[in-house]
C-alpha cells in the first residue's frame, strides 16, 4: 500500500490532476485495492477532523484578505511606506517590502498579498525605471511574508494538524517574520545600490503626515487583531472574524472603495477559496489515515532509529527534502500531506513543534516562489502580464535569501523564537 500511495500520488500530481482530486483518488484506490479500513470509517474521520473550531478561522481570514484586495487598502499602505523610505537608495523597492510585511499582518494569505500589492507597486516601480524582473521578483518574494507573519492561514492549519496552540504559533512567527522582511529589504537595497536604481530623495514630513493619515485605518488593523489575541480578548478564530468585520468597515465606510453591491461576489469568491483549502485538507486527512495504516510514519521513525540520526541531522534531511518537494508541490499540499507523516519522528527526537512550524513555513515560502509551480510566480505574472522567465530571474536572489534565513532559524532558534 505504501508504494501505491506514494507513486500514485506523485504520478497524478505530475500529470496535472488538481491536488484535491489526486488525494481523493489515491485514497479511494488504496481502500478499494488493499482494504484495511472502510469508506464509512474514512468519512467519519474526515468529518471529525474538519469539525474544528480552530479551522473556522480559515474562511474568515480568506474573506479578510479578499476584502483588503477589493478595498484597495494596499494602495494607501504602499503610499505611506513609499513616503517613509524616500531618503533611502532604492526607497520605492524597500517601501514595497515594508508594505508587504504589514499587509501580511492583515491578510494571512500569500497570494492575496502578492496580488494586492503587486497591482499597486509594479506599475510604480516600472515608472521609476526599475527593471521588470526586479519589481516582479521582489513582489513575489514580499508576498511570501504573509505565510509567516501572523495571522497566518498556514499556522491555523498546522495547529489543527499538530494539536498545538495557534496563539503560540502566531507569537513564534513575529521575530522570524520581521527578520525575513529585514533580509529581503536589505537585499533589495543592495541590488538598487549596486545597479544605481532609484537614488535617495528628499525627506518630506508633509507627505509622511498626509499618507500616514490615509493609511492609518489599515495600519491599525494588525494591532487590533494581534493585540486582541495576545491580550486575551479573543481567540485566533474570533480574531479572524474581527479582521473580516474591520476590513468591511474600512472598505465600506472609511475608504469607501467598496459598495454593498460588491459583497455578493466577494463572499462567493471567499467561499470558493475556502472550499478549495478544506477539500485539499479533507483529502490530506484521507491520505494521512491510510499512511498510518500502511505504516509510513512508523517506517520513518524506524529509519531515524536505525540510522541513529540526531535532531540536527534529521532537520537537515527534512529541509533538503522539502526544498525539493517545493519545486513540484504547493504549500498546502506540503503542509497537509507531509506534516502528519513527520510528527512521530519529531516527537521521537524531541524537536519542538513550534520551532518546526517556523521551519516548515519558511520552506513553504520558498516553495511559493520556486519554479515551475510556485504560486506567487503565477499570481504576479497574471496581474502584471510578465513572462514567467522574467519573474524567475528577479526572484532568484530572494530564494537564496530565504534559504539562508532557513538555515539560521533551523540551527539558531534561540535567536528568533519568543518565549
Amino acid at each position: 500500500m505504501t508504494l501505491f500511495i506514494v507513486c500514485a500520488l506523485f504520478l497524478l500530481l505530475a500529470i496535472g490532476v488538481p491536488v484535491a482530486f489526486a488525494l481523493g483518488l489515491v485514497g479511494l484506490g488504496a481502500v478499494a485495492f488493499f482494504g484495511g479500513t472502510s469508506f464509512t470509517q474514512l468519512a467519519q474521520s474526515q468529518f471529525a477532523n474538519l469539525d474544528s473550531f480552530v479551522l473556522l478561522a480559515i474562511p474568515f481570514f480568506v474573506l479578510a484578505g479578499n476584502i483588503m484586495v477589493k478595498g484597495h487598502l494596499a494602495t494607501y499602505l504602499y503610499g505611506f511606506m513609499r513616503a517613509l523610505t524616500r531618503p533611502i537608495t532604492g526607497g520605492p523597492a524597500v517601501g514595497a517590502v515594508l508594505a508587504s510585511a504589514i499587509f501580511g499582518a492583515m491578510s494571512g494569505s500569500s497570494a492575496a498579498a502578492a496580488a494586492a500589492l503587486g497591482r499597486v507597486t509594479i506599475p510604480e516601480l516600472d515608472r521609476l525605471g526599475f527593471p521588470r524582473s526586479f519589481s516582479s521578483g521582489i513582489m513575489a518574494a514580499g508576498g511570501t511574508l504573509s505565510i509567516l507573519i501572523p495571522p497566518s492561514i498556514v499556522f491555523v492549519i498546522y495547529g489543527a494538524i499538530a494539536k498545538v496552540s495557534v496563539a503560540e504559533l502566531f507569537t513564534a512567527g513575529i521575530l522570524p517574520g520581521i527578520f525575513l522582511a529585514t533580509l529581503i529589504g536589505l537585499v533589495a537595497f543592495a541590488l538598487c545600490l549596486r545597479n544605481g536604481w532609484s537614488r535617495a530623495e528628499r525627506f518630506s514630513a508633509t507627505e509622511i503626515l498626509q499618507t500616514g493619515i490615509k493609511a492609518l485605518p489599515a495600519l491599525v488593523m494588525p494591532g487590533i487583531v494581534l493585540g486582541g489575541i495576545y491580550g486575551g480578548i479573543f481567540t485566533p478564530t474570533e480574531a479572524a472574524a474581527v479582521s473580516a468585520i474591520y476590513g468591511l468597515i474600512a472598505g465600506l465606510l472609511i475608504y469607501r472603495s467598496m459598495s454593498l453591491a460588491d459583497l455578493p461576489a466577494l463572499f462567493v469568491d471567499s467561499a470558493r477559496m475556502t472550499a478549495t483549502i478544506l477539500i485539499i485538507l479533507a483529502g490530506a486527512i484521507f491520505i494521512g489515515m491510510l499512511s498510518t495504516l500502511a505504516g509510513i510514519p512508523q517506517a520513518i521513525v524506524g529509519a531515524v532509529e536505525a540510522l541513529n540520526l540526531s535532531a540536527w541531522q534529521f532537520l537537515l534531511i527534512i529541509n533538503i527534502l522539502l526544498l525539493i518537494l517545493g519545486c513540484f508541490l504547493d504549500g498546502i499540499t506540503i503542509l497537509t500531506v507531509i506534516m502528519p507523516m513527520l510528527l512521530p519522528s519529531l516527537r521521537l527526537l524531541e524537536i519542538d513543534l513550534i520551532h518546526f512550524a517556523i521551519i516548515l513555513c519558511i520552506n513553504i515560502e520558498i516553495a511559493s516562489i520556486t519554479p515551475p509551480v510556485g504560486m506567487n510566480l503565477f499570481v504576479i505574472g497574471s496581474i502584471s502580464r510578465t513572462p514567467l522567465e522574467t519573474i524567475v530571474r528577479g526572484v532568484v536572489p530572494f530564494i537564496l535569501t530565504l534559504t539562508f534565513a532557513l538555515l539560521l532559524i533551523t540551527y539558531l532558534p534561540a535567536l528568533f523564537l519568543l518565549g
